[in-house]
């Protein structure tokens, strides 16, 4: 399969709705489960391919319902509240739509990959390589696309490959053999394509963040997507939308936390003799407790919306094509608003992850309740891009004007 057969057809296609909410309650009720036995939620991304979640952001015209950032980052933190492994999974392909699928292009693969991803299919990104000297940036890939007649071939291990052990399509990025690096779009299935699911994370455990190896994987020559196809705003923008579904994610645990924690004081029994109320419910201390949880979610989200609107308005000026230092000028001030959001929604939830176990002393340690997995998702996504180095960019920003970093993970 390759993106240039005809795509299927997206006409007459009704405008994907939001997630039902039966299906958001019964990720809710197996959540704990999957995590604690590493059950790979295939059957669910698969009900989310046919309610094409993944089409929320795309116009109408090709079916998909025309959604704001702010509306699917919502949709999102709803997600994540249920299960936060399955919202992660969509982290890729809500930042590809960003930069392949949304801006003006006249490119006749990224035009047929809209309609395949309003149809329904997901897409992922391979791009990571542990032996690079540096995260991101513009160093050359040890991945080579090398000429062969009127193709390529691709040889090489990309590891934090999250999403490709679901996905459709793969965005692979290596270096053709003079150092210049590149992109290509090709289908999850194609021969040499090997998936290994190893991701040994002690949180996040279903994403599939492992190893994708590319086998001397043949490479048409329009699968490769060239730098003028793209917006010129387009991939550092989508690299902030990238970093903001993570402070989604992390709102919606933090949301999930503040849920538990109502259960937790709803069901205790026991207290303390020298606890100011006999019954744990009537506890002023443990009310508090779960009135700070309550608004960490209320705070949590807060800042990731008001995060998002700014994004409209950066891809509203990218969509219209609006000149360059306008398109720049919108992107910076995205990616302002969402290290801003990171740094706040970290530290609330950094906290909340601890808290919720004063809620039902050491019984809530147990591990069979499995409350430890807030805490060590909400770690391990925050890891990915460490606050220091974000707060640090927004001090340089403010008082010296140096504008912040474009070349990925911010």
């Amino acid at each position: 399969m390759s993106l240039i057969e005809p795509p299927p057809v997206a006409d007459g296609l009704t405008p994907p709705a939001p997630l039902p909410h039966a299906f958001l309650d019964r990720l809710r009720e197996g959540a704990s489960a999957r995590d604690a036995n590493r059950l790979l939620p295939h059957a669910e991304i698969a009900e989310m391919k046919a309610w094409r979640f993944g089409a929320r952001r795309l116009p109408p015209e090709i079916g998909g319902a025309g959604a704001s950032i702010a509306e699917v980052l919502a949709e999102v933190t709803d997600l994540a509240e249920a299960d936060p492994n399955i919202a992660h999974i969509w982290r890729n392909h809500l930042m590809l739509g960003e930069r392949l699928a949304l801006p003006p292009t006249g490119h006749p693969p990224l035009l047929a990959l809209r309609r395949r991803l309003a149809a329904g299919d997901l897409l992922a990104l391979a791009a990571t390589e542990l032996d690079r000297a540096q995260t991101g940036g513009a160093s050359s890939f040890s991945s080579i696309f090398r000429r062969e007649g009127d193709h390529f071939r691709l040889s090489g291990r990309k590891f934090y490959s999250t999403g490709v052990l679901y996905a459709d399509w793969i965005l692979v990025s290596g270096s053709f053999e003079d150092g210049s690096n590149t992109s290509a779009l090709i289908p999850a299935d194609r021969a040499g394509v090997e998936i290994i699911d190893d991701w040994t994370g002690m949180g996040q455990r279903l994403t599939g963040t492992g190893t994708t190896v590319f086998h001397d994987v043949r490479i048409e020559a329009d699968e490769i997507i060239p730098a003028n196809a793209l917006a010129a705003e387009a991939t550092p923008f989508s690299s902030t939308m990238a970093q903001l579904v993570l402070t989604a994610v992390i709102a919606g645990i933090v949301d999930s936390i503040a849920r538990d924690a109502a259960t937790l004081l709803g069901g205790r029994k026991r207290s303390f003799y020298f606890a100011p109320a006999e019954r744990p419910g009537d506890d002023p201390i443990l009310l508090q407790e779960l009135g700070e949880r309550d608004a960490a979610a209320f705070g949590a989200r807060a800042a990731v919306l008001a995060a998002a609107h700014v994004m409209d308005q950066a891809a509203r000026a990218i969509a219209e094509n609006a000149p360059p230092e306008d398109q720049d000028h919108a992107a910076q001030t995205a990616a302002a608003a969402a290290a801003k959001a990171k740094i706040v929604v970290d530290r609330i939830a950094h906290a909340a992850g601890t808290a919720v176990f004063d809620l039902a002393g050491a019984s809530s340690t147990l591990r069979e309740k499995n409350l430890d997995r807030h805490w060590r998702n909400i770690r391990t996504i925050s890891s990915h891009n460490p606050a220091s180095y974000k707060a640090h960019a927004l001090g340089n920003l403010r008082l010296n004007g140096v504008a912040l970093p474009k070349l990925g993970f911010f």
